[in-house]
């Protein structure tokens, strides 16, 4: 067995410890931009942009050495956490994760683990959608501003000879 994990439900106001974590892997990537999406963002270098960070968990959870049916209350309560998209904090003696989702979780009772269950659980860092705020001034989409100080009041006349001197009628 390795080092201890705890995941922190700040909503829920509760942390889970594992019986016995097996496994402990640690995802950082880099996605390499092609030209087209390097042309803009602010949150990238040298045409990368990091992917959210991921941690996966190889967990066993039994009753032995615990309450009767703590094992069983692990697992729904992991089943709850996912279905539900509830925000963890994840805390392994490496690194403290935050903002993160469990984005899977397999749990197999077999021979091996009669006194409760062992699993894969993958948690994925939540990274909100960007806000979609005009910045760039040469955009041809038209802004409104609310201002009416350059607007000009044409008579039907003289619009009548704009459009005609523009071919228009």
């Amino acid at each position: 067995m390795t080092g201890s994990v705890s995941i922190q439900v700040p909503s829920y106001g509760y942390t889970y410890t594992f019986s016995g974590v097996i496994s402990i892997q640690h995802e950082f990537t880099l996605k390499i931009l092609t030209e087209a999406e390097s042309a803009s963002g602010t949150d990238y270098v040298n045409g990368a942009r990091n992917k959210p960070d991921k941690i996966i968990l190889t967990v066993a959870e039994t009753d032995v050495g615990k309450l009767s049916g703590w094992a069983d209350r692990m697992l729904q309560s992991m089943e709850s956490i996912k279905q539900t998209r509830t925000l963890c904090n994840v805390v392994t003696s490496a690194k403290t994760y935050s903002s993160m989702l469990l984005s899977e979780f397999v749990a197999t009772e077999d021979e091996s683990s009669q006194c409760g269950w062992k699993g894969t659980l993958t948690f994925v860092q939540y990274v909100p959608p960007p806000t979609q705020e005009k910045t760039d001034d040469n955009a041809s989409t038209a802004v409104h501003t609310g201002s009416t100080g350059m607007v000009k009041t044409l008579s039907v006349t003289t619009l009548e000879g704009l459009l005609a001197r523009a071919g228009i009628s």
